[in-house]
């Protein structure tokens, strides 16, 4: 069962959900998107619904979705269809250079941001342009962010430590 469900365009026969009369007041609940004010099924023209607070706003510069990225050079097989996907950006890289989210609540990362490229691709939006580039990670900034000796290596009050 899919429970993902994005409704990016307003719906063009109501108001807010509301169908609008002739003398100015509302009339009844919309019918074609059951008074919510927005649908995926526009049937003609329709303006743009606002983007979720929790998207980035333009696709980084090693987005999954540019052409000539990784996961699209393996035919997508890394890329989630029925799932929200997360940018990277922000997120801490561990010691293999993978990104690592620090909380995750039913498998979703807490504080990451939906990548800008995936919700493209979910809402016919177009998809970068421009190709992939690579953002090097190096031993340097890996060191800088997780520290270079464990700290089990370190603390003088660990038994383990005596042992190394």
């Amino acid at each position: 069962m899919n429970d993902l469900s994005i409704t990016p365009w307003k719906c063009p026969f109501c108001i807010g959900g509301i169908e609008p009369s002739t003398g100015g007041q509302a009339r009844e609940r919309c019918l074609h998107c059951s008074g919510v004010g927005l649908t995926d099924d526009p049937c003609g023209d329709a303006d743009r619904a606002p983007r979720p607070p929790a998207l980035m706003r333009t696709p980084c510069g090693d987005c999954a979705f540019r052409p000539g990225s990784p996961e699209l050079e393996a035919s997508g097989t890394q890329l989630p269809d029925a799932e929200p996907f997360f940018c990277h950006q922000g997120l801490p890289v561990n010691a293999y250079g993978a990104y690592t989210p620090v909380a995750t609540f039913r498998g979703l990362p807490l504080g990451a941001m939906v990548c800008a490229g995936w919700w493209a691709a979910q809402t016919g939006e177009p998809l970068p342009a421009r190709p992939y580039r690579e953002i090097p990670i190096t031993e340097d900034q890996v060191e800088a962010r997780w520290g270079h000796t464990p700290k089990i290596l370190t603390d003088p009050t660990n038994s383990h430590a005596e042992d190394q």
